[in-house]
């Protein structure tokens, strides 16, 4: 595919088209699926897919995309970059996945609202969405300002929230600043997103602007453009 590019690309003048792959982030579906270092010498960029660690199934609350790890630390952005990375994928290839939505939980008990507490399954489906499970980060919102208890989870570096038997692991503008400013640190090439109509895009749910985590992204590496 690269030479039928790079040919192509001579023949009508113009820079050869991407090669890209979105990757899972998950040491046990890395390292039964892809040869990294290969895919780190004909790919342009690698899109880690870092979100989606746990979820209903687990049966325990956790975190959609913690940035480091709590009691498991290869469930985290940090390890599974950095496995892709250690493993023969250029750093300057591999983007980091944020994702612009949250996994909620259906408690066990309502007063163990702790990460890791037992659950009994999904959450409640969100009324624009409609999974049971996911929330869009502007359902969140609506969540939050119906009197939900907010806290942040120090070890990983992402918030939560609860409300009655409802919790939900997620990321908001403080969790995707320090995302960002790790990436920088770690010269990572870049972020993508999953997904944008899942951020707040009429600006009306959360009040913090239209797609305000995508924003505070652009703003964090330095892409926003003056006239947005």
């Amino acid at each position: 595919m690269l030479a039928a590019f790079e040919q192509e690309a001579k023949q009508v003048n113009k820079p050869r088209l991407m090669i890209t792959a979105a990757v899972a982030a998950g040491v046990s579906t890395i390292e039964a699926g892809y040869q990294i270092a290969e895919l780190g010498k004909y790919l342009d960029y690698i899109h880690v897919m870092t979100y989606d660690f746990y979820s209903s199934s687990d049966g325990r609350t956790g975190e959609n995309s913690p940035l480091f790890g709590g009691s498991n630390s290869y469930l985290s952005v940090d390890y599974a970059m950095n496995y892709w990375k250690s493993n023969g994928a250029p750093a300057e290839k591999l983007l980091v996945g944020f994702p612009t939505y949250g996994h909620n939980f259906n408690l066990q008990n309502p007063s163990n609202t702790a990460v890791g507490a037992p659950t009994t399954g999904a959450g409640p489906a969100g009324p624009y969405t409609k999974q049971a499970g996911l929330l869009a980060y502007y359902e969140i919102c609506t969540f939050l300002d119906s009197g939900a208890t907010q806290a942040w989870d120090a070890p990983q570096d992402v918030p939560y929230a609860y409300k009655g038997s409802e919790w939900v692991g997620y990321d908001n503008i403080k969790s995707f600043n320090i995302k960002a400013d790790w990436l920088k640190k770690n010269n990572f090439g870049g972020a993508m997103v999953w997904t944008i109509d899942l951020d707040d895009f009429t600006g009306t749910f959360c009040k913090q602007g239209k797609y305000p985590l995508i924003t505070t992204l652009k703003n964090s590496l330095g892409l926003q453009n003056s006239s947005e």
